[in-house]
């Protein structure tokens, strides 16, 4: 776990009286200012330096992913802040005259500042999904601060500002070539399949999740291999996504004429598989036509970029460009750059994402309607086998957490339905299964790993 936090506390309406920071914190020379930070670009002493001298426009101003909680003595005044694409995590916890910060979850819940109580929303998104979907985290009463957000907390009260938006119209000066040139740049060799874990590897990659991941040992095993720096192709599919999920998403939206439920319906239509009908007995995940619904009917989470619904209407951007500002703004962050930033963290390294730096990300998005750049084909990673798996290496495993554990730890799943799943896998026609059973699996060892349940 990154043990790195920060907490103030003082009557609501009142100058802070207390300021407590992780032993890791950083200070002035003149003692002045203290900063908890991670980056993997600058130091903490050239942030703090940067920051004397010219305020909250150097924190606008740095370059790659960083998440930062700042002090200031003088000003009594406590100043957060994440890169504008959310490479970096940073997670918030509030109660009245008292706000704590970290850049994991569940260290939030070890300091005392969160309970150990899981969201019932959070936890229906990963198994509906594989990832717990951003605004929601995890645990009951903890939040991310948004991308491209600085947040400054003084007398008890927090503002928040965002420095950086998503291009959405389409500029002129943007040559394709330029961002073509990138992509060619950061192109690596074909992924090989996956290995099968054993039993070993799989409760090692599951210890070390601080929000549940079907998708992380992927990142885990990538990092291993990496060296000093990992995942130099990352955010390449967002960026460009697929023709088929182009053409899908467009015909979403030409029959709803609503962003939010295109985009919705696209995850479901992606993820069918991995719809969790054994979740929450009393009715928690259902399903509506070509839509992921949560609890109370409400649809899973969607960040919508301003000015993209109204500039997809009026035919002022191009399709795949308002398909790329979607998934940047919610499925990067929220799955492949958490899984990816966690993993190097654990393994000591530094996680690289030259595509998704911001001026990249700019010509990206910011492409003219009609040019001559060509669509690079996206290379998703290797499906993995999980039904060979579940029945292979990872079987003793699956069935002692589906079978025998699942009552104990995940009381809220239906364990008939849990077993009726687990003996279809056996059986041909119950390979489309694999998905929800890793995923309840995953779960399962997750919150007993974290001693929590709902």
């Amino acid at each position: 776990m990154n043990g790195s936090f920060g907490y103030v506390n003082g009557r609501p309406g009142s100058a802070i009286d207390e300021a407590r920071f992780s032993p890791n914190a950083v200070t002035s020379a003149d003692g002045r200012f203290t900063i908890v930070f991670e980056g993997d670009r600058e130091t903490p002493e050239g942030v703090l330096a940067a920051y004397a001298a010219r305020g909250k426009r150097a924190i606008e101003e740095l370059r790659g992913g960083f998440a930062l909680g700042l002090w200031d003595a003088t000003e009594r005044t406590l100043l957060l802040a994440r890169d504008p694409i959310g490479i970096k995590s940073l997670y918030v916890a509030t109660a009245p005259g008292k706000l704590a910060f970290a850049f994991e979850v569940w260290t939030l819940a070890a300091q005392g500042f969160a309970e150990k109580r899981l969201s019932r929303r959070a936890v229906g998104s990963f198994l509906a999904t594989g990832a717990v979907a951003e605004p929601d985290t995890i645990l009951e009463g903890v939040s991310p601060l948004p991308p491209a957000t600085i947040l400054t907390y003084c007398d008890g009260h927090a503002r928040s500002a965002t420095y950086w938006e998503l291009p959405i119209e389409p500029r002129s000066d943007v040559d394709p070539r330029d961002v073509e040139a990138a992509l060619i740049e950061a192109a690596l060799p074909p992924a090989a399949p996956p290995l099968a874990p054993d039993e070993r590897e799989i409760t090692e990659a599951i210890e070390a999740l601080d929000q549940p991941s079907t998708s992380f040992l992927h990142a885990f095993r990538a990092a291993k291999s990496a060296g000093v720096a990992a995942f130099s192709d990352l955010g390449r599919s967002a960026l460009f996504p697929a023709a088929s999920r182009i053409l899908h998403f467009g015909a979403l939206f030409a029959r709803d004429r609503s962003v939010e439920r295109a985009y919705a319906g696209l995850r479901c239509m992606e993820r069918t598989d991995a719809l969790a009908a054994a979740s929450f007995r009393d009715g928690g995940i259902a399903t509506h036509p070509n839509l992921l619904l949560l609890e109370g009917n409400a649809l899973l989470p969607v960040r919508i970029p301003e000015k993209l619904e109204p500039s997809l209407a009026r035919r002022n951007i191009r399709l795949d460009r308002a398909l790329a500002a979607l998934d940047l703004a919610n499925d990067l962050h929220g799955t492949a750059l958490r899984d990816a930033d966690l993993a190097c963290r654990r393994l000591g390294l530094s996680l690289r994402a030259p595509l998704l730096d911001r001026a990249i990300v700019e010509h990206a998005l910011g492409l003219p309607l009609r040019g001559t750049f060509r669509h690079t084909r996206a290379r998703p990673a290797p499906t993995p086998p999980l039904a060979a798996w579940l029945r292979g290496p990872l079987r003793a495993w699956a069935e002692r957490k589906l079978l025998d554990e699942a009552r104990r730890y995940a009381p809220f799943l239906d364990a008939h339905v849990l077993a009726v799943f687990w003996r279809g896998i056996f059986d041909d026609k119950g390979t489309h299964a694999a998905p929800n059973l890793f995923a309840w699996a995953t779960l399962i060892a997750y919150l007993q790993s974290h001693d929590a349940t709902i």
